[in-house]
């Protein structure tokens, strides 16, 4: 398992494997973020709409790409809480959502600066 602390908003494995397949590029890191960032944009707002709705198989859906997209970018924590999203769409589960929702947004905030600042002390 991961060493990253309850706080860290990466997990720095991934994030240094990253690197690695990057070989330092980074234009090639910035894409990742891009794309990563787009997709959530895209998606993300999808996402609470089918909480409201209480579509219980479009959270699922939605949570459970999200979940991968955020575990390849190394957002361990984010990937979790869309895990218990996801298991609340197939568990059928409406209640109590909101501040899953809410800790992504927060995460997703702090998202781009970190990500810079991590691969910028690597190079």
């Amino acid at each position: 398992m991961s060493q990253t602390p309850k706080h860290a908003l990466f997990n720095e494995e991934k994030l240094a494997e990253l690197h690695q397949i990057a070989g330092g590029n980074k234009d090639f890191l910035t894409k990742i973020a891009q794309t990563y960032v787009l997709q959530f944009e895209d998606k993300f707002p999808e996402l609470k709409q089918a909480v409201q709705r209480k579509d219980h198989e479009q959270v699922e859906q939605l949570a459970h790409l999200l979940k991968g997209a955020s575990y390849s970018v190394g957002l361990e924590q984010t990937a979790e809480q869309f895990h218990l999203l996801e298991r609340a769409g197939e568990d059928e589960v409406s209640d109590d959502l909101e501040p899953v929702l809410e800790a992504i947004a927060l995460q997703m905030e702090r998202f781009s600066v970190e990500w810079d600042d991590h691969f910028n002390r690597l190079n």
